[in-house]
């Protein structure tokens, strides 16, 4: 079936519900933010445009990581990467331009770089909040593309919570019968004062290979654990808190043979990272708040094709704090940052030191001020840095949003302008990502300098009841255009990679680069109906007119939640469809340029305590061709395979 039928046919039957279910008596839900100006808000009351993903949606659609669960979210985009990791996009921006939070504390690489969104635990969620767009006056170097900020649970009710999943992927197992694990433990319990908190998530995947004739597997064997401990107390004037967390993932995939022998080169990783958090903050949250927090990564690393390994340490030392002011209506925000990593890579082979001891230091100070009236808003900041390698780079951005009513309907305009840098990382800079097996080589360049941008962007956001107040309406369309310079993209080197017979990238300055596009995105709420349709375009060129390489210009996001409240179930549906990504020349020609997955999960709850679900991920099976790579032709679709899973969820 034409993949433009399928959309159309998808659309149709999952709006069918619409027309039999109504509402009645409900309110458009209301959630408390914090990371569109740092402190706690009203969605509604925020100068900046956020979208929310409540935890308990995460939790069902989840496979343990984040990384599928931000495939529900509008406008951001998910790529599996070569190495079996996944990364994101959000408005042209990559990974690298997008931070990622747990708590408003940055989990981005400690080399710098974009967060593996396999690493991170989709545990214990509160809610999910993302600012889509420049962020650098609020949260730095790394967030010219926007921020992701995962708010977990902070319960003071003593609970365990255990959770128990089973799946398996259809047809592409790499042995029958392989069964994939996962399972969660959330304890919380209060001693002598001290709230106390366990996380613990292990997961066991199989791995998958579309092919089990050829020697390359498709998707690696994995084995990760998650373990997060914590404790907090509130003392007269002030409340501390340590956590510890501690993270193993170890992946391995088979690639080739050694000709004329039996030996069969794999690739693997193998990540031990320990990280401790000191936190102080005041109890009196009406009072002019503070707080500060300090943490220290330790992460080692070895990684590469078994003929080829390396050892990566990566240590990272960081302090920040902020302070809230509060004159009348004004509402001013002050922080800074000491932030300090290193970076040591050698190979097993030469017993060949390729990193030596580099390290890099920065101090940041941001400044904002929030001035509130009834109908209208205006955020202005500024941020300034100093990094020991790049000197000083600052950045100034103005926020607004009115407010207009039309009897119980509601408009509000957001408008923001406004300018963002980056500084180039360790990994750009030094890292060697030697993956020969796998047909790719990613080079550092010392040479990068530091990138800038202006941008402006703009939205309206529009909310009504209607049919009687029996459904809730929210629309939002928003446009965004950026100018940058010197734009840092991994780009493919032709000549390097005709020698080689490898994909050779080196990370490089884009001297000019525009970025813009349009999200619409439309929301109906009925009294046990949920459903959401977003469109993105995007347009991205560098200062020859060149499309940039992986962006698509088309997303569509469906998703459908469905309650049958007297069996306590509840559907979730959602899918998602990407098309016209940039080919490169290095490619011989196109398999395929677009793509639909369709995903579904069921969840019943049985008793106050005890819950299952079932769900079935890529019900089409779109996946990427096994054959794209030896024939060098381009294929957009994920690496990916049809799993069918079931769970269950216990609390004592």
């Amino acid at each position: 079936m034409n993949i433009k039928i399928k959309i159309s046919v998808l659309i149709i039957v999952l709006f069918i519900p619409t027309i039999t279910k109504a509402k009645s008596d409900l309110d458009l839900e209301e959630h408390i933010v914090i990371t569109g100006t740092r402190t706690a808000k009203l969605l509604s009351n925020s100068p900046v445009l956020v979208e929310v993903i409540k935890g308990e949606t995460i939790a069902k659609i989840s496979q343990g990581t984040l990384a599928q669960a931000l495939n529900y979210i509008p406008g951001v985009v998910v790529k599996r990467s070569a190495k079996d990791g996944y990364n994101i996009q959000m408005q042209g921006f990559d990974g690298d331009h997008v931070l990622v939070l747990i708590d408003g504390q940055a989990i981005i690489s400690p080399t710098g770089s974009s967060a593996d969104l396999d690493q991170v635990p989709a545990s214990n969620i509160a809610q999910i909040e993302v600012i889509r767009g420049a962020a650098s006056v609020m949260y730095g170097s790394s967030a010219m593309g926007g921020v992701i900020n995962i708010i977990t649970v902070k319960s003071n009710d003593p609970q365990i919570q255990i959770d128990y999943d089973i799946s398996q992927y259809q047809g592409n197992s790499i042995e029958d019968g392989d069964i994939n694990q996962t399972i969660k433990l959330n304890a919380v319990d209060n001693f002598y004062g001290w709230r106390t908190q366990l996380n613990a998530l292990v997961i066991d995947d199989q791995g998958f290979d579309y092919d089990s004739d050829t020697i390359s597997q498709d998707a690696a064997s994995v084995e990760k654990k998650f373990i997060t401990l914590g404790a907090s107390k509130a003392h007269e004037k002030i409340a501390t808190s340590i956590k510890y967390q501690w993270l193993s993932d170890k992946k391995q995939r088979d690639t080739s043979s050694i000709p004329g022998q039996s030996q069969v080169i794999f690739y693997q990783t193998d990540v031990d990272q320990q990280q401790v958090e000191l936190g102080l903050k005041s109890t009196n949250q009406l009072k002019q708040p503070w707080q500060l927090n300090a943490r220290y990564i330790n992460h080692q690393e070895t990684s590469g094709q078994s003929n080829g390994l390396r050892d990566t340490s990566i240590i990272l030392s960081e302090i920040n704090g902020q302070k809230v002011f509060q004159l009348n209506n004004i509402e001013l925000v002050a922080g800074g940052v000491v932030h300090a990593d290193q970076l040591d890579q050698n190979k097993h082979a030469d017993n060949l030191i390729e990193i030596d001891n580099e390290k890099r230091e920065s101090v940041e100070a941001f400044f904002q001020g929030n001035w509130v009236k009834s109908d209208y808003q205006v955020l202005a900041g500024m941020r300034g840095q100093y990094d020991s390698d790049f000197g000083w780079h600052n950045a100034l951005r103005l926020s607004t949003m009115k407010n207009f009513t039309f009897g119980e309907d509601k408009l509000q305009w957001r408008a923001g302008i406004g300018q963002s840098y980056r500084v180039p990382n360790l990994k750009e800079r030094f890292y060697v990502f030697d993956h020969s097996a796998l047909g790719y080589m990613v080079l550092g360049n010392k040479e990068l300098a530091p990138e800038t941008a202006e941008s402006i962007s703009s939205s309206l956001t529009f909310t009504s009841s209607l049919a009687n107040n029996a459904v809730d309406l929210r629309s939002d369309i928003s446009v965004h255009y950026s100018n940058t310079d010197d734009l840092i993209d991994s780009i493919i080197d032709v000549e390097k990679s005709a020698e080689s017979g490898l994909s050779i990238y080196q990370y490089q300055n884009i001297s000019k680069a525009k970025i813009h596009g349009v999200d619409i995105s439309t929301e109906l709420t009925f009294q046990h109906f949920k459903t959401q349709l977003n469109y993105s375009y995007l347009s991205s060129e560098d200062e020859n007119n060149e499309r940039l390489l992986s962006r698509p210009r088309h997303q569509i996001k469906f998703n459908m939640n469905y309650d049958i409240e007297s069996y306590g179930i509840e559907l979730i549906t959602y899918a998602v469809y990407q098309a016209g990504e940039k080919v490169s020349d290095s490619f011989q020609g196109i398999e395929n340029n677009e793509y639909l997955t369709i995903n579904a999960v069921l969840n019943q709850v049985l008793t106050d305590k005890l819950s299952w679900r079932i769900s079935v991920d890529n019900i089409l099976d779109e996946h990427k061709s096994g054959s794209a790579n030896s024939q060098n032709l381009f294929d957009a679709r994920p690496v990916s395979s049809r799993t069918v899973s079931a769970g269950i969820s216990y609390q004592f």
